[in-house]
């Protein structure tokens, strides 16, 4: 039996995100939560892990609804996944949460 030449899929050069694997193991989250998950992961800075998308880019790259959203936030945020902080302007006017990845073990 001949071997067959298979390509090496290469994603150096091509832009990724990198999830945390317990948050994608996780059996408490449902599809939507770690959608959700991955979207703030895309977003977010490699250094800082913070990132402040408005709600309405994450539902939308999440593929979920905004109701499905504020829940996937709360349920991402009370069992130590992330952290959300509210932004306001100078003048008083309210701006998208910074979301903050947290370092899980």
């Amino acid at each position: 039996m001949g071997q067959t030449k298979r390509n090496v899929l290469d994603r150096r050069k091509s832009p990724f995100v990198m999830v945390t694997r317990k948050v994608l193991e996780d059996t408490r989250l449902k599809a939507s939560d770690k959608a959700l998950y991955s979207a703030l992961c895309l977003y977010a800075d490699n250094e800082t892990s913070e990132c402040f998308p408005s709600r309405e880019t994450l539902w939308k790259t999440a593929g979920i609804s905004d109701n499905t959203f504020r829940n996937s936030l709360v349920k991402l945020e009370d069992l130590g996944y992330i952290e959300v902080k509210e932004r306001w302007g100078k003048d008083g006017r309210r701006l998208s949460n910074l979301y903050v990845l947290l370092d899980v073990k």
